[in-house]
């Protein structure tokens, strides 16, 4: 029996009990300063964001647990899925049944997700902000260093979160419990001139932390490349396939970014990949159904490309599901394609 566990707990309370906020602090300080000093995040957006996303260390996830009979000391505070490359940080994974939902309709799915896990909260905090540091999407927040409060609100437009008051939430604490007089250079509340926070809404790219596609960028050889072409040109990007990332297809999907009004750069990182991938289900056709056909062929999968999404198809695809412990929930999902073309 799979363990089940909310991640990330975001829908706890933003306040604890104030021997349970002040204990958790206490233990996490000096790990969260050590970030500072190593990644620049201040240690008071470390100790806030760990708060809520942990329930003040209070997570089965912080510490020891039980899937299946085996005990995983898991000691993460922010719950990051495991990816094709280790990080460096991590000392293994841990098999936790975890809901997602479709982006056609909202209905809601159940994945098994590999989460990371750690020798100890000081390690899992250094993977978070490695994740932070080097994702270009949170590039902006790297600006604020000397503001812990505009750092997490462009956290939070880079798509870490898609609750709208995440920023609140985090800063809520913070200022609650004084996190400020932990950062090493004495940053402390507040905006930079002519930051306004309660003005409109930013837009926020609702891009899944944890799902980790390929980067591809000029240079950049191979199948996820070709499938890249493809799918570009169903929009009728015109380029050539050929597999090699090229002026062409840095041209096309800068086109692309710019009219899904994405963040400019001729890459493809996590948020360009979720706006153009198909979520395709049985009775989809198009050069869509073939290049996912494709891929799955490419990982042993016994599916002719037909581009039409047929039972043989579905049967192949559940097979890669049940095989990478996703869910089978017959259509592509983001976990799906993340785990196709890595």
């Amino acid at each position: 029996m799979l363990a089940v566990v909310a991640v990330p707990m975001l829908q706890r309370q933003q306040e604890a009990a104030g021997s349970t906020a002040s204990d958790f602090i206490a233990k996490l300080v000096k790990d969260a300063q050590q970030t500072e000093r190593e990644f620049g995040i201040p240690a008071s957006v470390t100790i806030g964001m760990a708060a809520l996303e942990s329930g003040w260390g209070e997570s089965k996830m912080a510490g020891q647990l039980t899937v299946d009979g085996v005990v995983y000391n898991v000691n993460t505070l922010f719950n990051i899925k495991c990816t094709s490359t280790p990080s460096p940080y991590q000392t293994g994974c841990v098999p936790v049944r975890t809901a997602e939902y479709t982006r056609s309709d909202g209905t809601k799915y159940y994945i098994v997700a590999d989460f990371r896990t750690y020798a100890s909260w000081l390690d899992s905090t250094r993977d978070y902000a490695r994740l932070l540091s080097t994702a270009t999407r949170y590039a902006a927040a790297f600006q604020y260093v000397d503001y812990p409060d505009q750092f997490v609100t462009e956290v939070w437009k880079g798509g870490y979160a898609t609750d709208p008051k995440y920023p609140e939430k985090v800063i809520g604490i913070m200022r609650s419990h004084n996190l400020y007089q932990y950062n090493l250079r004495g940053q402390g509340p507040g905006y930079p001139e002519g930051m306004d926070p309660d003005g409109p809404t930013p837009p926020v790219t609702t891009v899944d932390p944890y799902t980790m596609f390929p980067q591809l960028l000029v240079g950049s050889r191979g199948d996820a490349v070709r499938s890249l072409q493809r799918l570009l040109n169903t929009l009728e990007a015109g380029i050539g396939v050929d597999g090699i990332y090229g002026s062409q297809t840095t041209a096309a999907v800068s086109a692309f970014q710019r009219a899904q009004k994405l963040t400019v750069t001729g890459k493809m990182d996590d948020a360009t990949w979720q706006a153009l991938l198909p979520e395709l289900a049985s009775g989809a056709k198009g050069e869509g159904v073939r290049v996912l056909q494709t891929q799955l062929q490419l990982k042993g999968g016994s599916v002719a490309v037909t581009g039409t999404f047929d039972a043989a198809t579905d049967k192949a695809l559940r097979s890669f599901q049940q095989l990478h412990r996703i869910e089978g929930s017959g259509h592509s999902s983001y976990a799906t394609w993340a785990r196709l073309l890595g």
